[in-house]
């Protein structure tokens, strides 16, 4: 199980959880299970062809993978922070 941290505007997708214990070993199996647990988050996380949003940010303690990357394997103690980039004017 790995500590995976929402920031703020994705926590009403999940019941206002903000730190969450998901299972995978990577980021994008880690990614692919937060959303099989929240559907909705879906919508939020990734594009309709399945690529992770533009405006996801993911890092692996505090580091960030290029969106590319959700193959890169994580370490033992590795925690995922997910901030969704808000757009507007």
């Amino acid at each position: 199980m790995r500590k995976v941290h929402l920031y703020t505007n994705l926590r009403r997708y999940t019941g206002d959880q903000g730190t969450l214990e998901i299972e995978g070993q990577t980021v994008g199996e880690c990614l692919d299970n937060l959303v099989m647990r929240f559907p909705a988050l879906r919508d939020e996380l990734f594009e309709k062809n399945g690529k992770l949003s533009s405006l996801t940010y993911v890092s692996i303690n505090f580091n960030s993978p290029a969106p590319e990357k959700l193959d890169k394997a994580l370490e033992p103690d590795d925690q995922l922070y997910i901030v969704k980039i808000v757009a507007g004017g």
